[in-house]
C-alpha cells in the first residue's frame, strides 16, 4: 500500500514539474481570421481582425505597400505571435485593387500556411468602416459569398482561383465577388482584367 502511495505521489510530482517546455500558449497567440485592405490618407492600410471572445472586433491596422510587407511589419512591431493560418476572408477596396490585389494574391499563393480556399473579395469603401464596429460582419459577408457561388459557377472566389486567372497565359477578364454595403451587405459580381 505504501508503495502505491509513493508511486502516485511520484507521478503527480513529475507531471507538475515537467510540463511542456516548448509549447505556445493559446491565449498568447493572436489568430487572424479576416484581413481587409483599404486606403487611409492616401496610404494603403492592412487591417488584421483577430479571433477574440470580446463583443467588439479586435484588430490591428498596419500601413504598408503590400500584404507581404504588412505581415512582416505586423509580426515585428505590433503582434509578435500573429498566426495567419486561419485567415478565411481577404477583402480589398475596389478603388485600390489595381495597386495591391495581384501582388497580394501572388504572396498568398507562395506561402503554405495560407489556405488556397481563402475567400477573396472586393468591396466598396464604406464596408471597411462597418467591419470595425460589427464583429459578425465577416460571417455575414462569407454567407453572401457562398450564396453568390451557388448561383454563379463561373466566379472566382478563393485565392487559388484568382491566382490562376491572374497568372494564366491567356490574359482575360474574369469575375470576382464584390460586397456592396449601401443598404445592407450584399454580394455581387465584378469583372476585373487579369492583364492589369
Amino acid at each position: 500500500m505504501a508503495k502505491k502511495i509513493i508511486l502516485i505521489l511520484l507521478c503527480i510530482t513529475s507531471i507538475l514539474f515537467t510540463g511542456c517546455s516548448s509549447s505556445k500558449q493559446v491565449d498568447k497567440a493572436s489568430i487572424a481570421e479576416t484581413v481587409t485592405v483599404g486606403e487611409k490618407d492616401g496610404k494603403i492600410c492592412y487591417t488584421f481582425y483577430l479571433l477574440s471572445s470580446s463583443d467588439t472586433p479586435v484588430f490591428t491596422s498596419v500601413f504598408a505597400d503590400s500584404f507581404e510587407q504588412a505581415c512582416s511589419k505586423a509580426k515585428s512591431e505590433y503582434i509578435p505571435n500573429l498566426s495567419l493560418s486561419k485567415v478565411e476572408l481577404f477583402i480589398t477596396e475596389e478603388r485600390i485593387m489595381d495597386k495591391t490585389l495581384k501582388n497580394d494574391i501572388r504572396y498568398i499563393s507562395e506561402k503554405p500556411y495560407f489556405s488556397p480556399l481563402m475567400y477573396v473579395t472586393l468591396c466598396d469603401e464604406n464596408l471597411l468602416e462597418k467591419f470595425a464596429n460589427d464583429k459578425k460582419l465577416p460571417e455575414k459577408a462569407e454567407e453572401h459569398i457562398i450564396l453568390l457561388k451557388n448561383n454563379n459557377k463561373h466566379i472566382s472566389l478563393n485565392s487559388l482561383s484568382i491566382f490562376n486567372n491572374f497568372y494564366s497565359d491567356s490574359n482575360k477578364v474574369f469575375s470576382v465577388s464584390y460586397i456592396n454595403s449601401d443598404k445592407e451587405i450584399k454580394a455581387e459580381t465584378l469583372k476585373i482584367n487579369a492583364a492589369k
